[in-house]
């Protein structure tokens, strides 16, 4: 069940001492988010401490207030209020930092997933939102707190990605009237363009050359998938983050209605993300194996090993196109 805006705002008023996290593997609206609500809350005064399980990927250190956000190794003073952002459950925080006190102090969750769990005490979730960023800045303007450039830009930056520029299904005129409000902050676009889409690293275009090269279709060019095993992983010395976008070119190739990227994990566990065309869901292939996301993008984790992954994703997803 959905608390309103003003409740959140109250119990987070309320507070002194909060915790902000978001999934593993952030990507930028998880940090855009993370980072804006952290940076307007610490103008409040409150003592804010900004944690995620993975490293904050270098495309995205630009982005002021991003050094702070530190490892759950570090945390040392317990927190009264815990807020996730961009997880559908409480898991999507990784599972490194499953401190005793957490689960004894009031949780908000605030997302935009079909598929979140409603796991906190306090739940905001909406679906029709284009990002997590694009909510937070709803909510900051329900405490009417005026936004540092530094905050806006970090909101800007997460609802940037979450709709590929402003080229997703999910894009709707509330989204782009938030963006305007964002940019009349006098956000630094040149600079948000220049690090988010001319700045890629050498690995991340490598590891791109090689899925196109691994690219293969079935279902008569209706499905394109294509791997990253941990041999190239390793090979090219590569991690999590510069995988950045590479999810999104099996989608790209003409004819084909669902793209899925297999990556194979040190642990031997298969991570999937899955893109489609307008009509299909891979939510629901996503949530077979226990992912979430939305109609046109989501993901999930299978065991290993890599073949039978993607094997059974394969079928799931066949079964979804209508062919079983």
């Amino acid at each position: 069940m959905n608390s309103s805006l003003q409740e959140i705002c109250q119990t987070i008023l309320k507070s002194k001492h909060i915790l902000i996290t978001a999934h593993v593997l952030p990507d930028g609206d998880s940090i855009g988010s993370v980072i804006g609500l952290g940076l307007a809350l610490e103008s409040l005064g409150k003592n804010v401490t900004m944690v995620m399980q993975d490293k904050v990927p270098d495309m995205y250190r630009f982005l002021a207030g991003s050094n702070k956000i530190i490892f759950p190794a570090a945390l040392t003073v317990p927190s009264d209020l815990a807020i996730f952002l961009d997880c559908t459950d409480f898991s999507r925080v990784g599972d490194d930092w499953f401190q005793p006190w957490i689960r004894e102090i009031p949780v908000i969750s605030i997302d935009h997933h079909v598929s979140n769990k409603f796991f906190g005490k306090y739940n905001y979730v909406d679906v029709e939102a284009a990002a997590t960023a694009e909510i937070i800045y709803f909510l900051l303007k329900e405490m009417q707190l005026n936004l540092s450039i530094e905050t806006a830009t970090a909101l800007y930056t997460g609802i940037v990605m979450d709709t590929g520029s402003f080229q997703y299904q999910n894009t709707t005129s509330r989204t782009l009237k938030t963006a305007a409000c964002l940019l009349e902050q006098g956000i630094d676009l040149s600079q948000i363009r220049e690090k988010l889409y001319e700045s890629k690293s050498w690995k991340n275009l490598q590891l791109v050359a090689v899925a196109i090269e691994r690219l293969q279709f079935v279902s008569e060019g209706k499905i394109a998938w294509t791997y990253l095993d941990q041999e190239i992983m390793n090979q090219l010395q590569a991690e999590s983050e510069h995988c950045e976008g590479v999810v999104n070119y099996p989608i790209s190739m003409e004819n084909v209605k669902i793209g899925l990227l297999f990556r194979e994990m040190e642990n031997g566990t298969v991570k999937v993300g899955l893109r489609c065309r307008t009509g299909y869901d891979v939510n629901k292939i996503a949530s077979f194996f226990g992912g979430g996301g939305h109609q046109l993008a989501a993901g999930c984790t299978l065991d290993g090993p890599l073949e039978r992954a993607v094997s059974r994703v394969l079928d799931q997803t066949r079964m979804v196109l209508g062919e079983f």
